[in-house]
């Protein structure tokens, strides 16, 4: 089972972009996807989108264990599918 961590913050990105990643995201569900944040960038498989948050699992090589991340939309800067060669 993985941990699930909350990303909190005041700062927001501007609501032109935050409709746009809503557009976006629930096409990428199942997907290794980059979000990009006002903290750090992301690179993950997307798991949901909810009303207000996106959830992401990713890997942490520190713990070697899974950890899901559960990200606002009102923080995310950029979401975009993981370029595979």
């Amino acid at each position: 089972m993985s941990k699930e961590f909350h990303l909190t913050t005041t700062r927001r990105v501007p609501l032109k972009t935050q409709k746009r990643i809503k557009n976006i995201s629930p096409g990428l569900i199942g997907r290794v996807v980059v979000v990009r944040t006002l903290f750090n960038t992301f690179t993950g498989c997307l798991l949901s989108v909810g009303l207000n948050s996106i959830r992401i699992r990713i890997f942490s090589g520190i713990d070697r264990l899974f950890i899901t991340i559960r990200i606002p939309i009102g923080i995310i800067i950029d979401i975009f599918r993981f370029p595979c060669p």
